[in-house]
Formats: structure tokens, C-alpha cells, sequence
């Protein structure tokens, strides 16, 4: 899991936002809430969604989580999580110092005031950077984006979109049991 800029990806990718296509952007809400509802996770539309999205962003949220990609790894896809829920499930400013902080700390961070502190910093902004170009080299037009290398060939393989999860397992050769596998036996 990497962290980057989507706005930067939009923009070099010459994609457009959802948002910003009036066809895809009347389908958007319902199509989040049905996967939230698909995947049992709590989902609130946002109140201000040009505010949020457009205006406010989510760069220091951003920078936070490459800064927990250096500092943290294992830390990274929880607090990621983390994030997720609180945009939209709790429509809370994810770009908030304080809620950046509690992001970290229910993910685990050890010390999550070092995490923001250093979220700030030249080595954030940098890992951000990279991983957006990263991104963008490998013909990144949206998210979520997911490279997965073949076992067979060796080869890497590119996905865009949460819907792909069955074909990538079938890639690597891994069966997807669904977003709710059943139990063990």
C-alpha cells in the first residue's frame, strides 16, 4: 500500500473526477452506498462534498500516511482504514491535526504526535512525491489502483477500481472467497 496524491493523479492522468462528470457524478453516491452496504461498512454521504473534496482536500492527511509508510509500515493499511471511516462514515475533516492524530493512534502508532510532526517534514512530502510518481509511471488514472505481480510470468499486472479484487486473486493465483469469506470450519 502506498499512499499519494489523487488530485496530481487526476490531473497529469488527463482523468476527470467523478464528481466532475455530471453522468458519472449522479451515479457516485448511490454506488458508494451500495458497496457500503455490500461490504458491511457504515457510510454517510458527505454534507459538503465540493467543500471536503475540492476545497479542504486531503494533502496532510496524505502526507500523514507516508509519513507512517516510513516510520510505521505495519501500521499504514489501518490507518489508512482509519481515515476512510472517518471521511465517510463519520464526515469528519480528515485534515484536522487533531483527527490525523487519532487516525494514527487507533491504527497503533506508538506515538502519534512523532507521526504528524513528522507527516510535516521534507521526508513525508518526498515519499508522497515518489509514490505519486510511481503511480503515475505505471499509468495511474484514479483509485484504487493495485499492481500485483503474476507468479507465473513474473509479470506486473494493473488494476483500477475496489471491483477487481476477484480477477487479481485469480491473477496471482489466489481464491477470493468474497468481501465476507464464511468462517473456518
Amino acid at each position: 500500500m502506498r499512499p499519494f496524491n489523487l488530485g496530481k493523479i487526476m490531473g497529469e492522468s488527463g482523468n476527470t473526477p467523478p464528481g466532475m462528470n455530471p453522468s458519472k457524478g449522479s451515479m457516485l453516491a448511490r454506488d458508494v452506498q451500495r458497496v457500503g452496504e455490500m461490504m458491511d461498512l457504515p457510510y454517510s454521504p458527505l454534507r459538503n462534498f465540493a467543500q471536503t473534496v475540492f476545497i479542504r482536500g486531503s494533502v496532510p492527511t496524505q502526507k500523514a500516511l507516508a509519513a507512517c509508510q516510513i516510520l510505521h509500515p505495519e501500521c499504514l493499511e489501518q490507518m489508512s482504514r482509519e481515515a476512510w471511516l472517518g471521511l465517510y462514515s463519520k464526515d469528519i475533516d480528515i485534515t484536522d491535526s487533531d483527527n490525523v492524530r487519532g487516525f494514527a493512534a487507533a491504527a497503533g502508532v506508538p506515538d502519534p504526535e512523532k507521526l504528524f510532526e513528522f507527516s510535516r517534514g521534507p521526508e513525508a512530502r518526498q515519499q508522497l512525491i515518489d509514490n505519486t510518481k510511481e503511480a503515475l509511471d505505471s499509468k495511474c488514472f484514479g483509485a484504487p489502483w493495485i499492481t500485483v505481480t503474476n507468479p507465473a510470468t513474473g509479470r506486473r499486472e494493473k488494476f483500477f477500481g475496489h471491483d477487481r479484487i476477484e480477477m487479481i486473486g485469480w491473477v496471482i493465483g489466489k481464491e477470493y472467497k468474497g468481501h465476507t469469506p464464511p468462517p473456518p470450519l
